[in-house]
């Protein structure tokens, strides 16, 4: 009879064992592997996604630029009625696929309860729970892929270039660890501040870009890397994002796999008066999606969450719209051959201070290098020769740090200069169309400028493109 009980005590233990092994291996095990490239061509037909600015940010009126004030009482994050089942149907309304959720923004405050910090959810006044995990959860239930967008700049740790150390590269992997383990499969990490143009951030000489890529494939193989690295770098992305708001555009030539993300109210997180504000329209939303599909490259519209945790009415009823105005394309067999952007495209100037700053960086997609005309210059132009005519209607350019008062575009039609359009104050980001024209050479002309602090103005961007 002992021999029975002990028996029967062993095989308890046994399969309590097992239970406990499968359930801890199973969000490996239910992922098959596929290739890289599969992973890639998967994701871009997708087509279509809502990225959600919610955090912090939303609770700070003083926020810089959408940037929370580091090290604050975590009982400043204070929803009281986050509603993400209300988020993923006006998303399917609208007919997105996949969604990108703000996990941790550059202030370092997790929508999570981390192990390895107190600056988190936990620590809030909110008291309804994880919300990344009723972000995924509401999504899946509406049949949308879950991604996670995560910020390795992180100013309450001090997670910065030349600040980096062992232990910072370790806390930044254990949140990544975290994510991936704790919420099934995601599509996606969305990372920003790392080897960004804008904050304090670590670079790649601070943290190469394997340390964080491998780790994440180390957990889910399928989970695409995607970096807001500002540059058309395949070697520090998996897929390049476009950024939108500051004058980096898909280009008209674009094959790289790539996602671009716009707002549709005016910034990235809310702020009082959204509810009542402008949005963007469903017809710009509907050409800039359909523009961006047919250059290889995702669309992932903002919607931000006010600070009660819903969206506004004016969003969801937009959304709603969108969806019943969009008819995505048809899905991709196969990615495109890679090709650098504005390929045979020619560019010349009235001059250029310096060998870092030629004429050829505005058509570059990389928002580190710039264009920058000398002090005697008095025409101050940058001109694109495309070698042959090319149907245009649209100009987004942007300028680093300002200094371009007044500027206007032009094209060479019948041997004269025909205005386009004018533009003042260029900073971020200008994206304004114009009436459809057939030209080979078109150019910038900065009509107005001013030295800022004791240089020229410099232009990020000259991107034309027909919508």
């Amino acid at each position: 009879m002992k021999y029975f009980y002990n028996r029967i005590l062993l095989i308890s233990i046994s399969i309590i064992l097992f239970s406990c092994g499968e359930k801890k291996d199973k969000p490996v095990e239910v992922e098959k592997v596929t290739s890289k490239e599969q992973a890639v061509l998967d994701f871009i037909n997708q087509k279509f996604g809502m990225f959600i600015h919610f955090n912090m940010s939303t609770f700070q009126e003083e926020a810089t630029g959408g940037w929370a004030t580091p090290n604050v009482d975590p009982k400043i994050f204070a929803p009281t009625n986050v509603d993400c089942n209300q988020w993923a149907k006006a998303a399917k309304s609208a007919k997105m696929n996949y969604a990108v959720f703000t996990t941790k923004h550059h202030d370092g405050f997790c929508l999570w309860d981390s192990k390895v910090t107190d600056y988190d959810i936990a620590n809030s006044t909110y008291q309804g729970g994880d919300i990344v995990k009723k972000y995924a959860d509401a999504f899946r239930k509406e049949g949308i892929k879950v991604g996670l967008y995560f910020s390795v700049w992180d100013r309450t740790h001090e997670i910065e270039h030349d600040k980096i150390t062992e232990e910072k590269i370790q806390f930044t992997k254990d949140q990544l660890t975290e994510l991936l383990t704790n919420y099934g499969k995601v599509e996606c990490i969305v990372i920003d501040g790392w080897g960004s143009k804008w904050g304090k951030g670590p670079d790649f000489e601070d943290i190469p870009y394997a340390t964080l890529a491998d780790h994440i494939h180390s957990i889910q193989p399928n989970c695409l890397v995607i970096n807001h690295s500002c540059r058309t770098d395949l070697d520090v992305t998996q897929v390049v994002h476009y950024e939108a708001t500051h004058g980096q555009h898909c280009p008209y030539d674009n094959t790289i796999p790539s996602q671009q993300g716009p707002t549709i109210q005016p910034k990235w997180f809310w702020e009082k008066g959204n509810e009542n504000g402008p949005l963007k329209s469903v017809k710009d939303i509907k050409e800039e999606l359909n523009f961006a599909n047919a250059h290889y490259s995702n669309y992932l519209l903002n919607a931000a969450p006010n600070a009660i945790g819903l969206m506004d009415d004016n969003v969801v009823e937009r959304l709603k719209e969108v969806g019943a105005s969009i008819t995505l394309s048809a899905p991709l067999a196969a990615l495109p051959e890679l090709k650098p952007v504005h390929q045979g495209v020619t560019v010349r100037a009235s001059s250029y201070s310096n060998d870092n700053y030629k004429p050829e960086n505005v058509i570059d997609c990389d928002l580190f290098t710039r264009w920058q005309y000398t002090d005697e210059d008095q025409e101050r132009w940058v001109e694109l020769d495309f070698g042959e005519p090319k149907v245009f209607n649209r100009v987004i350019c942007g300028a680093y740090r300002g200094g371009i008062e007044a500027f206007k575009v032009e094209a060479l039609v019948d041997g004269q200069w025909k205005l386009l359009t004018t533009g003042t104050s260029l900073r971020n980001n200008f994206n304004r169309s114009f009436d459809e024209v057939n030209a080979q050479k078109y150019r910038l002309v900065i009509t107005e400028g001013h030295k800022f602090k004791k240089s020229n103005p410099m232009l990020a961007e000259f991107t034309l493109v027909k919508y």
